[in-house]
């Protein structure tokens, strides 16, 4: 079977989780680099979060919670790991104790009235902190489902602070009468 570009980006953009309009011209690839781009807190690169530790919300053992700004969605937050590590460096207790925290911080955002789902993303190539994604996204909105909401959340106008701070002290009482935990 051959692979058609041009009707690959067809079926993409007329998606309705596609939040632009128009015509689009897919960018050229550059070659790959000679190496991986260096994360926060590797090699010679400063780690922001060991340095600041402004913004964290919840922490337990050996994990931290810090909110998202600005954010479209009604909730979004970031756990991450104390110690640079990453998901390969885990022993099986701390496999098992990322999947209880992300078992009930889901369902901690998912109690939210406003939030439809919850999208939970890791990426990894910012930070040597293992670090995860949770985004509540907006209830009944059919643009903002699935992969959609990574885009849209990035070019809608932010929810005010003080409704994501109402939101986020929502979860956060639930995690910690869920889960245990203390807010900072």
């Amino acid at each position: 079977m051959t692979f058609d570009q041009e009707r690959a980006i067809q079926r993409l953009t007329r998606m309705p989780l596609f939040p632009f309009e128009g015509e689009f011209r897919l960018k050229e690839l550059a070659p790959p680099m000679d190496e991986e781009l260096g994360r926060s807190g590797e090699g010679d690169k400063p780690c922001h979060r060991c340095t600041n530790a402004d913004g964290i919300l919840w922490r337990k053992g050996a994990w931290t919670l810090a909110p998202i700004f600005p954010s479209a969605n009604p909730a979004g937050l970031f756990l991450e790991t104390v110690e640079h590590m990453d998901f390969e460096n885990f022993d099986d207790e701390m496999a098992a104790e990322y999947g209880v925290i992300t078992r009930h911080l889901e369902a901690a955002i998912r109690g939210l009235p406003s939030v439809g789902r919850v999208h939970i993303h890791r990426f990894g190539d910012g930070a040597a902190h293992f670090h995860v994604w949770f985004q509540g996204r907006p209830a009944r909105q059919l643009e903002l489902y699935g992969w959609g909401n990574n885009i849209w959340a990035q070019v809608l106008p932010p929810l005010p602070d003080d409704v994501i701070e109402a939101n986020h002290d929502a979860v956060l009482d639930a995690l910690v009468a869920g889960y245990g935990g203390e807010r900072v």
